[in-house]
């Protein structure tokens, strides 16, 4: 999947998220615009939902590194699946590519469920 042992342990273990929800790799939830649970995003992000009207739907999928407790991504699409914004927390570039293939599974994943509706 990703190439990275232990991100791939992770998925396994844990799958993609697809309903709002949480567990120890990922977290996934739903914003409208001017949602103040923005302030919890990264500057750019809640840029993004705060200037959108109420009408406009957000899902932001953050993903963590259990045993180091730290943050890896946190990607932010709109209601039609679309990436509007990601940031990797990531210094390492193995780390960087790994969050580059996470992008390209939950784009897939975005793509599918919007087909599937």
């Amino acid at each position: 999947m990703t190439g990275h042992k232990g991100i791939d342990q992770l998925i396994q273990r844990y799958g993609l998220l697809t309903a709002p929800g949480e567990d120890a790799f990922q977290r996934l939830g739903y914003m409208q615009g001017g949602d103040k649970r923005a302030e919890n995003l990264p500057f750019c992000m809640y840029q993004k939902v705060m200037q959108c009207p109420v009408s406009h739907r957000f899902s932001v999928h953050q993903f963590f590194l259990p045993n180091k407790k730290g943050r890896l991504a946190t990607f932010l699409f709109d209601e039609k699946g679309q990436l509007i914004e990601q940031v990797y927390y990531v210094r390492v570039s193995r780390l960087t590519q790994v969050c580059k293939k996470l992008e390209g599974l939950l784009r897939r994943r975005e793509q599918d469920m919007k087909l599937a509706a």
